[in-house]
Parts: structure tokens; C-alpha cells; sequence
């Protein structure tokens, strides 16, 4: 009766005590501990430290049901005798309460993570390789790692008693599950196995007989489980392993397999059509195939010979499921113009256009462009001209391909899909201009210009060449979004220095050739929203940093020519 609509007293949370407040009291002092007691939290072993805010893993405290959990301590109706021992407890023990809160997961684990890489030496297994011809075994080490779920703990602890703190990590041994055994027994079961003779054929007249440093590709070392030690680690042990075996057909393969050709499409009257038809093929079953090979080297034969499992591989595109892909209305369009280049970058840029028709991307799958064009040399159909590299423009095979590039990336930002990966030149290009800051520049491996179909159907790529400019649509199936651009906003302006002059003996002497124009530079950025149904699905910021650019002359130091 005393405690009649107050907490009953020695009901604590984080050794703050409660007893004898209201309902309403405990929220009202609830929220000022919270507000007086917001401090990170610090994690350190030896050297290493991290600090972690509350904000970092939206760490919030439920004050209204905390307040509830406090004062229900000793009053639920359906265990009335558990309320009484708790009533009764109250006069003698503090009880601690736990506040309701909520975090994200995630970013806790990868906050814990994050300082876990920084601090753990983990335990190495044992392991051996063959490089070549050679044997490399390597022992077993053993290592210390945190306790992950501890230290995560601990914060959720710290912060559930109001106050911020300095936690000191610990480490615990971490035992590697496999270990060397007799080292030179390991290396005689391995060379008694590379010497085992097999041969392979397929199709018609397919045939290899496997050299010794090819058998060497097919042993394995694992740990064997059936020699296990006190600890319940595994000896490294050498075997003829399926994994090795796939891992050596996969090479192989590349020579014998004759994948399906799917077909090429391409839209006609507004409709998907098929231009070349496809082709069935044939392709080697890598798991049967390395099971067989593993299965004949294990067997009493002297010299086995196995027929690998060779499997028919039908294209995933026919006629027959052409209006499954969803696509029947173009989704997005882009348009550049290349008017005043040289003949070499025109060339270029037909043969990049010509590789990016009909490219088809599936619902979830990410297109990259440098990936679509492959090899960019003469091989493949393509002439020097000029391209940024290292801060000079230098003639190179496939120069102009970025206008394919720039191109295909407007074409994406009026789709309204996903911008995984995108760069801007170093220095302003006029063929991109206006707008400043739309650009997107490709060069092999990197940079790429990449984005992702997050439609739930395909998308058709058509480009094509008319007369001065690029043009590429993407077909699809609209989904109802809607993508707006900002007009680029150019935050700053650097003019050029001097211009830059460098001697040659390819000129005649006080002759000077321009070879590179003056460009100023900028920073520019631009807002990029896509919305469906009145809500916001994506939104992406372009910020473009291009350097000011001097203009380059050559000077003539050669001999002077002859009239």
C-alpha cells in the first residue's frame, strides 16, 4: 500500500535506483539520464583502439516501455505469487531491470568486425602446394582472436547502464584445425601419387595423356579426419581430391568445350526480334567427369584411361520464350555527338557500338561495360587515336570509346537504374559537353562504367551510329519509375596555367606544333533521384572533379628544312 502507483524500491536500471517514482517520474528521469549519458564507447588491446557512437549503430532507448518494464517489476497479475517474492525482495536487494532498447545489428557486428580484423592473428592450418614441379609444405601456427559475441555484449551492456566506457578487449587461443604430421611421409605420398598414369578422351577423337606435372594439378592436401589427435584436429594428408580435378578441368575445358550460342536480338517495328538464330553446344560435366578421373586414379589400374562426361548445353534464349523476357517498350534513351572527330576516333566508336548491341542483362545482374567490350587492340578491329592516360593524351588503341561509355551512362540515368560504378575524365571533353558533368570514362581494367538491372525483367541493349551522334536505348519492361537529373551545378572554375613546352628533334629547329588544347578545370555536381509511386527508390550524387589542363607545344630542335 505504501508503494501504491510507485516503483517498488531498490528497482534499478545501470545502478540507477527507481523506487518510490510514478509511472510518469520514471519517464521524465529516464530521459534525463539518456540525455546527460550519451558518451562512445571505446574498444582497445595493446595498441589498437576504436571508438564507437551510439549514432554509429542507431542505438535508441525505448523510454515509454522501459518506464512500463520498471514499474511492472512485482505487479503481474498472471504470477502473482512470483510478484510477491518480488515485492517481498525489493525491501532487502536491489533488482536490475534492463531498459528496452533497439539497434542495428548489423552495423554492431561489422563496428565488432571492423576492430576484430585489426587485432586477430588466427590460427593457420597446415597446408602444401605444388607450384610447378615443386612441393611447398607449410607447418600449422596458432593464433589469438577475440571473442566477438563477448566484446558486442559488453557494448550493448555498457550503454544499457547510461554510460559510455572503456572496454578492454581480450584474446583467446585459436587452435588450427589441421596440422602437419610427418612431413617427409607427406612428401612421399604425394610423389607416389604423381606418378600415377592416366589418360583422357572425349567426343570423337579427342585424347590426352596426362604428364606428370599435369597429375601433380589433381592432388590435393586436406586434412584427414580419420587419424584424428587428441585436440580433434585433422593431419595433412595428399590425395587425388575432385576439387583438384574440376579446378584442372576447368582449363581443359576452355579448349573442348563448344558452348551454346544464344541468338542475337534486336528490335524491329518496335518489336524484340531475332537476328542470328542460336546454336546448341556441347560442354565437358565438370563434377562427373572430375569424380571419374578421381575414381580411376584411386582403382588398381595400371594406366586408366577415362571418357570424360561430356553434356548438351541449349541456349536459355529461343523462340519459344521470347516474350518471357519482358521486353516491349524502350525504358531509357541516350544521345551524344561526336561531330568534328578525327577519323580514327569515329572508327572506334562504330566498332564500340557494334560489340554493345544486343547485349542482354538479366533481372539482378549488373552490366559492365569494359567486361562487354573485351579486348581493345587490333585484334579486335581498332585504331589508334588519342586517350587521357597518366596525365597526357596519348594515341592508343580503342581511343573514343568513351563516348560509348558517356553515352550508355545517360542513357542508364534516364532508365532510372542503379549506378554501381562511374568516373569522370580527368580533364573537360567539348564532344560531352553541355552538359558539364555527365561523363563517364572506361579504360581497361579500370575505370568501368557499370550499373545494375534491379528490374524483375531483362533489358535489351540497341546502339547504334546516325550521322554525327551515338544514340543507345535500353527496352525493357517500365515499372513505373521515374528518373530526374539536376542540372549540373558547377561549384568552381580553374583556368589553365601557361602552357607547357618540350623540345623534339622530330621538328624542324623554331618550328611549333600544338598538341594539346587548354582546358579549364571545374567541379561540378549533380543530383540523380528515381522515384516509383510517389516514393523514392534510389538516389545518387555525381560529383565530377576535371583538373585545368595547359595547352602543350612541341619545339622544333631538328635540322632546319631544305628549300
Amino acid at each position: 500500500l505504501a508503494y501504491l502507483g510507485q516503483v517498488y524500491p531498490r528497482v534499478s536500471v545501470g545502478g540507477v535506483s527507481f523506487g518510490g517514482l510514478t509511472q510518469a517520474q520514471t519517464e521524465a528521469k529516464l530521459i534525463s539520464l539518456i540525455a546527460d549519458n550519451s558518451e562512445p564507447v571505446i574498444l582497445h588491446y595493446q595498441d589498437q583502439s576504436q571508438t564507437l557512437n551510439q549514432e554509429e549503430i542507431d542505438w535508441r532507448y525505448n523510454v515509454k516501455q522501459t518506464a512500463e518494464t520498471i514499474y511492472g517489476v512485482g505487479r503481474n497479475n498472471d504470477q502473482r505469487m512470483a510478484s510477491f517474492f518480488a515485492q517481498l525482495k525489493s525491501v532487502f536487494a536491489t533488482q536490475q531491470v534492463d531498459p528496452v532498447v533497439s539497434f542495428d545489428n548489423q552495423a554492431l557486428d561489422t563496428a565488432v568486425s571492423t576492430f576484430a580484423v585489426a587485432v586477430d592473428q588466427p590460427a593457420l592450418d597446415a597446408k602444401a602446394a605444388y607450384t610447378l614441379d615443386q612441393l611447398t609444405i607449410t607447418k600449422e601456427k596458432v593464433g589469438n582472436v577475440i571473442d566477438r559475441q563477448e566484446v558486442r555484449a559488453k557494448i550493448i551492456n555498457s550503454w544499457s547502464r547510461f554510460f559510455g566506457s572503456s572496454i578492454a578487449v581480450q584474446t583467446y587461443f585459436d587452435a588450427p584445425a589441421v596440422i602437419l604430421g610427418d612431413k617427409a611421409q607427406l612428401k612421399e605420398t604425394a610423389e607416389k601419387l604423381a606418378q600415377k598414369k592416366i589418360s583422357l578422351t572425349w567426343g570423337n577423337n579427342g585424347h590426352k595423356t596426362l604428364t606428370t606435372r599435369e597429375v601433380k594439378q589433381l592432388i590435393g592436401f586436406v586434412g584427414d579426419d580419420s587419424q584424428p589427435t587428441a585436440a580433434v584436429q585433422k593431419i595433412l594428408v595428399a590425395r587425388f581430391t575432385t576439387e583438384q580435378a574440376k579446378n584442372y578441368l576447368q582449363t581443359l575445358a576452355a579448349d573442348i568445350d563448344q558452348p551454346a550460342v544464344e541468338p542475337q536480338l534486336f528490335i524491329k517495328d518496335g518489336r524484340l526480334a531475332i537476328a542470328s538464330i542460336a546454336k546448341e553446344g556441347v560442354v565437358v560435366d565438370l563434377t562427373e567427369s572430375a569424380d571419374d578421373i578421381v575414381r580411376a586414379l584411386n582403382s588398381d589400374q595400371e594406366s586408366p584411361t577415362v571418357a570424360l562426361t561430356m553434356t548438351q548445353q541449349k541456349p536459355l534464349i529461343t523462340e519459344d520464350n521470347l516474350d518471357k523476357l519482358g521486353i516491349v517498350e524502350r525504358i531509357g534513351f541516350g544521345q551524344t555527338s561526336f561531330i568534328g572527330s578525327p577519323a580514327n576516333r569515329i572508327h572506334n566508336i562504330k566498332q564500340g557500338v557494334s560489340f554493345m548491341q544486343s547485349a542482354l542483362i538479366a533481372p539482378g545482374k549488373e552490366f559492365s561495360t569494359v567486361t562487354t567490350l573485351g579486348a581493345v587492340d587490333h585484334t579486335t578491329g581498332y585504331l589508334p587515336e588519342l586517350v587521357i592516360k597518366e596525365n597526357r593524351t596519348v594515341p592508343e588503341y580503342g581511343g573514343g570509346l568513351c563516348q560509348v561509355s558517356t553515352t550508355l551512362f545517360r542513357s542508364v540515368l534516364s532508365a532510372g537504374l542503379k549506378v554501381m560504378e562511374r568516373q569522370n575524365h580527368s580533364y573537360r571533353v567539348p564532344y560531352y559537353e553541355p552538359p558539364v558533368g555527365l561523363d563517364a570514362t572506361i579504360y581497361l581494367p579500370k575505370p568501368d562504367f557499370r550499373f545494375l538491372n534491379d528490374t524483375k525483367r531483362h533489358i535489351l541493349i540497341q546502339g547504334r551510329v546516325i550521322g554525327n551522334s551515338v544514340i543507345f536505348e535500353l527496352w525493357g519492361t517500365s515499372d513505373g519509375r521515374k528518373a530526374t537529373v539536376s542540372e549540373p551545378e558547377i561549384l568552381s572554375v580553374t583556368k589553365p596555367g601557361d602552357p607547357i613546352y618540350a623540345k623534339t628533334d622530330t621538328l624542324p629547329k623554331g618550328e611549333e606544333k600544338q598538341i594539346e588544347r587548354a582546358h579549364d578545370g571545374a567541379v561540378a555536381i549533380a543530383y540523380y533521384t528515381v522515384r516509383r509511386g510517389g516514393k523514392i527508390i534510389n538516389q545518387q550524387t555525381f560529383r565530377s572533379v576535371y583538373k585545368a589542363w595547359p595547352a602543350r607545344f612541341l619545339v622544333g630542335t631538328g635540322p632546319a628544312k631544305e628549300d
